[in-house]
């Protein structure tokens, strides 16, 4: 018997020495994953919460656990306060988070599964409160605002420099501290306002939506150094849920929609895809286009050329009030700048990539950035103030994406199985038939698209959402977008 083990551990050894085509599959699955894998999460319904029979559910949690049993997999979720949780997703090389937003200031520090949903970030003032948000310099007016510690929304708030803020560990004691008179503002969530505020004794009708900052994907965060074979076990066992409609399931069960939420018309149905995408590319040329020339001829006119905000103001704002697309602002050279609604700033715009061609008299055409004003996903356009050759200064507009998105979708409905979006050269989304996705990077959607993209037009299959695309493209001629529409081959 000793002899027979030897001769055939001889002939194994054999085998790998010579190269010998041998499948050894990875043996992390079960074993790894049951016994060091840690998932956290924390109350944040309808998401994420614990009932009151003490389970934790809700509409991420149900993702979360189709994945673990598809992969046979039995690990205890724990529910903990968010900063803590999320420390420990950052330090701990076997932890899992949910319900996480996906930013950009997060982007290299996990690996990613998902997305898995998506919400809306607000300000909630009390109904009748006559607080006025308009942008995120209104915000650092009021006394107090209540975010949760560590939270995306935390997050977002000082990168933009507010400072007049309360941390707490969950949104409940968020919504109890605005009821109560501690904080005037909560930037809270469109999915789980009602919930939350419910759970802190507060009527939800009792609150009002004062300002819409963004809306941001939800996936799951894993730490940085967990096995990259563990993440992309969990990413395809969730490909396969969307592929086979449960995970629609799941989202119709939470009140939530189908993953796929495109346009459903037959529109462009006598069209090649090509043809629609140099049209839609046409149409997204003229109408920053027409943004850019009205600068143009604001900066020749006599309030431009004076320097000064007080007489240039008046005309600025009634050109933001005709088109409510975008926010309207005058640069100085120093890199300073006033808009329309918090007049001088407290932000400075010299480390933008377009800021030294704008200063040396370039004008800019659909720049795409998080406007530092706003806190939104904006396209912006700029033309310089020329006086005696000279660059006095220059004015723009952050023009809105959802807005822009909107008018495509009006403009172009396409068949039920497309979606529309443009990549900047930065490879940074700047429209998408899903709004969520508007500001994030392409690479997110496919690493194999973003790699054809770098080709001025072209054709090319990819794998996203549990579904085959072929995706089209071309470039616009002026703000030179990579202009796709994918359509679904399965």
């Amino acid at each position: 018997m000793k002899k027979t083990v030897t001769t055939i551990g001889i002939v194994v050894f054999t085998m790998l020495f010579l190269g010998t085509s041998l499948e050894v599959k990875p043996c992390y699955s079960n074993q790894t994953e049951s016994g060091n894998l840690q998932i956290i999460t924390e109350e944040f319904a309808p998401f994420n919460f614990r009932s009151k029979e003490g389970k934790i559910t809700g509409q991420s949690t149900e993702v979360v656990q189709e994945i673990l049993s598809r992969l046979n997999q039995k690990i205890d979720i724990q529910l903990m306060h968010w900063n803590d949780g999320y420390n420990l997703a950052l330090t701990e090389p076997d932890v899992a988070l949910y319900s996480t937003f996906r930013t950009t200031e997060r982007e290299k520090l996990f690996q990613w599964v998902g997305p898995i949903a998506s919400d809306e970030i607000l300000f909630y003032a009390l109904h009748g409160s006559d607080v006025v948000i308009r942008s995120l310099e209104d915000a650092k007016t009021v006394a107090a605002i209540g975010v949760v510690k560590d939270d995306a929304r935390h997050q977002m708030l000082v990168q933009n420099n507010v400072t007049n803020l309360k941390l707490y560990p969950t949104d409940v004691e968020c919504y109890k501290a605005l009821a109560s008179g501690e904080v005037e503002l909560v930037p809270g969530c469109n999915a789980t306002m009602a919930l939350m505020a419910g759970k802190a004794g507060v009527d939800p009708s009792e609150l009002e939506q004062v300002y819409s900052v963004r809306k941001n994907l939800i996936y799951i965060a894993f730490n940085k150094n967990i096995s990259t074979d563990i993440v992309e076990e969990w990413q395809n066992t969730l490909n396969e849920m969307k592929r086979d409609g449960t995970f629609d399931e799941i989202n119709i069960r939470w009140g939530g929609s189908p993953a796929q939420g495109y346009s459903k018309s037959n529109a462009t149905a006598g069209i090649s895809t090509i043809a629609a995408t140099k049209l839609l590319a046409g149409f997204i040329d003229v109408r920053l286009g027409e943004f850019l020339a009205v600068l143009q001829a604001l900066s020749c006119t006599s309030e431009a050329r004076s320097g000064k905000w007080k007489k240039m103001k008046s005309l600025l704002v009634e050109r933001e009030n005709a088109e409510q697309a975008g926010r309207i602002w005058y640069l100085l050279p120093d890199g300073s700048y006033y808009t329309t609604v918090d007049d001088l700033t407290s932000k400075n715009l010299k480390s933008r990539s377009y800021f030294p061609g704008l200063i040396a008299g370039d004008s800019v055409l659909g720049s795409v950035v998080v406007s530092k004003s706003t806190g939104k996903p904006v396209a912006v356009v700029a033309a310089p103030i020329i006086k005696n050759d000279k660059v006095e200064g220059a004015l723009g507009t952050s023009i809105y994406m959802q807005g822009v998105n909107d008018e495509v979708r009006n403009t172009f409905p396409l068949q039920s199985n497309q979606v529309f979006f443009t990549v900047a050269n930065d490879g940074v989304i700047s429209l998408h038939s899903d709004d969520e996705w508007i500001g994030q990077q392409i690479g997110n959607i496919s690493s194999d698209l973003k790699t054809n993209l770098d080709k001025k037009s072209g054709e090319c299959n990819f794998e996203f959402d549990g579904k085959n695309w072929h995706a089209v493209w071309t470039t616009s001629p002026n703000t030179d977008w990579r202009v796709v529409i994918a359509n679904i081959m399965d």
